[in-house]
């Protein structure tokens, strides 16, 4: 008897040591699943991902999974359940969306601007313009290429609404779709020598490998704001993760990193926080 409770202690004792090893080896997904993240895919290209992820999953223990999709093919991802959450930077789309109860929860919680961005030898183009409307006027009338990433994304979204401003046809000659993400539009515009709309920190980041410059800036209708974007009540998406990632973002350490991202690498914040 004796010596089978001594037996037992040391199989008890071996599951415990056993049970303290898992632990040791990192957190397990909260709730046992991963969090599947559908992203415009100027977040993916400019790195903001690479370090607000990791640091996410470390606090919660949630593995994130990425589908970097664009923000309209996001929001559709989360509105059919595909995704349990979102984010994208169609501030129209969004909020209809929420409006007609297709998802849940947004939150802005940072912005950057969109840049124009051409040829060097071709800032006289635009030199002087009052707005950017003048700007894509002024480009329109240039005889030179533009490429637009004719995705449906967020960036995609708002090229049409400004050249709907401007007066200028969404399918003219000059403009060539790429149907591409962020960074292979800029590409494509860097061998062409041809102008493109892009948000600044995916510029900024792939600058060197560019034969582009910014040639037009700063007017209050190039603000670009980012928002999470929470599953709808009930839809069968993994909504406790999606609430603890929004809160993430919107946490001071979330906010902390993404206003320290590009400082150190390109000298300037590629991302501002949203006041709170």
């Amino acid at each position: 008897m004796h010596a089978l409770s001594r037996r037992s202690f040391g199989s008890l004792w071996g599951l415990f040591l056993l049970a303290l090893f898992c632990l040791s080896c990192g957190k397990q997904p909260a709730g046992g699943r991963a969090l599947r993240l559908a992203t415009t895919t100027s977040l993916k290209d400019a790195g903001l991902l690479d370090e607000l992820l990791p640091a996410f999953e470390a606090k919660t223990g949630y593995r994130v999974e990425v589908n970097a999709l664009g923000s309209g093919k996001s929001l559709r991802a989360l509105r059919d359940g595909t995704v349990d959450v979102a984010i994208t930077h169609a501030p129209a789309e969004e909020q209809a969306a929420v409006a007609a109860g297709e998802v849940g929860r947004r939150s802005p919680f940072m912005h950057n601007e969109f840049v124009i961005v051409g040829p060097a030898d071709q800032v006289g183009v635009v030199a002087g313009a009052g707005d950017v409307e003048e700007a894509l006027r002024r480009i329109a009338s240039s005889g030179r290429t533009f490429v637009s990433r004719g995705d449906d994304s967020g960036t995609n979204q708002r090229e049409m609404a400004l050249w709907k401003a401007a007066g200028i046809g969404a399918n003219s000659a000059f403009i060539v779709r790429a149907n591409a993400g962020m960074g292979e539009t800029l590409e494509r515009a860097s061998d062409d020598g041809a102008f493109a709309l892009s948000d600044r920190a995916t510029f900024v980041t792939k600058q060197k490998d560019l034969k582009l410059s910014i040639v037009f800036q700063g007017d209050a209708a190039l603000r670009n704001t980012y928002s999470v974007i929470e599953p709808k009540a009930g839809g069968g998406a993994n909504a406790e993760g999606a609430r603890a990632f929004a809160e993430y973002l919107l946490s001071a350490e979330g906010r902390a990193l993404i206003g320290a991202f590009g400082v150190k690498a390109s000298g300037e914040p590629l991302f501002t926080p949203e006041a709170r």
